[in-house]
């Protein structure tokens, strides 16, 4: 009689945490991240099978939209992820990019001059672990160094155990707006539609040797495959930042640009054009909106013509 209650209270304590689960899956990705399900979806079941790809931080997630960029004979896809920096690409592009996605002609890399700082980019690879198909995710287990926060990120209870009482809140209370608008998502790319926050900011990113090194073998690995690379820098409100790492980490972008034979279009110090002087096309100083990323991807278009050949 015993074992029978412990078993019954096992399958409804099971039932209750699994509904919990989904139910903070749903409206976490639905209110404040919609993209990533549907990115990693096309990364491990290609539909579009891109021509071409774009890669970065959230600054190209927002920022290009593939939509302005495509022709008849070029497909592209955006799987830019918001915080991800060079570390966490060198893992993706090797763990799963690599063998569930054809290889593309170009990878246009969103480049930014805080992208070798992990305190600014955060993102690990293990904590998508919830959107890896479970044969994936089980592969992934293998590892012990890193089976702590593949687990603990693979279910929302956990990895979003914070938001909890927030998201009770919600459900009661008036709609929240959605600072990502689904309806307006296109290959990856999503627009960020926030309240606008233009307060000057102080920045010191630092060039941390670790990112630096996992960029220059992302590299490499592009160099083996024979993908071409183009560099973008995103155009940023043009009186946001108060840095003297803007002119300095865009100059170590060049010399690898340079040194590797990489275009670089470069629309934060060099290519300033209307779009960065003008508040009305950003969400805050690092993010293009929606009205500012159709004005750049239009612009980006026309700077892209004979290189995407």
């Amino acid at each position: 009689m015993f074992l029978r209650k412990m078993a019954l209270f096992a399958i409804i304590l099971l039932l209750i945490l699994t509904l919990m689960n989904y139910w903070m899956h749903r409206t976490g990705d639905e209110t404040s991240s919609p993209h990533y399900p549907l990115q990693y979806g096309e990364v491990f079941y290609p539909k579009v099978n891109a021509d071409a790809i774009i890669l970065g931080a959230s600054q190209a997630t927002h920022g290009i939209n593939p939509r302005y960029l495509e022709s008849d004979h070029l497909k592209i896809y955006n799987f830019s992820l918001n915080g991800a920096g060079p570390s966490f690409y060198l893992r993706w592009y090797k763990k799963i990019f690599q063998h569930y996605y054809r290889k593309p002609s170009h990878v246009i890399y969103g480049v930014h001059w805080t992208m070798f700082d992990s305190t600014i980019l955060k993102r690990q690879f293990e904590q998508d672990s919830k959107y890896f198909p479970l044969h994936f995710f089980i592969r992934e287990m293998k590892d012990l160094k890193t089976l702590k926060p593949l687990l603990f990120s693979r279910f929302s209870f956990t990895s979003e155990r914070k938001g909890l009482l927030s998201r009770l809140i919600q459900l009661f209370g008036k709609k929240r707006r959605e600072v990502c608008p689904k309806s307006e998502y296109y290959r990856g790319f999503i627009p960020f539609e926030t309240k606008r926050n233009l307060s000057r900011e102080v920045v010191n990113p630092k060039v941390e040797e670790l990112q630096l090194r996992a960029f220059e073998e992302l590299l490499n690995e592009f160099e083996r495959g024979g993908i071409k690379v183009i560099f973008v820098q995103v155009p940023g409100y043009r009186y946001g930042f108060d840095s003297s790492a803007i002119k300095e980490n865009t100059q170590l972008l060049k010399k690898i640009a340079e040194a590797r034979k990489i275009p670089f279009l470069d629309y934060e110090t060099e290519r300033v054009s209307a779009i960065n002087m003008n508040e009305a096309l950003f969400s805050d100083c690092a993010h293009l909106n929606g009205k500012g990323s159709e004005a750049f991807s239009k612009l980006l278009k026309k700077d892209l013509e004979g290189l995407l050949n």
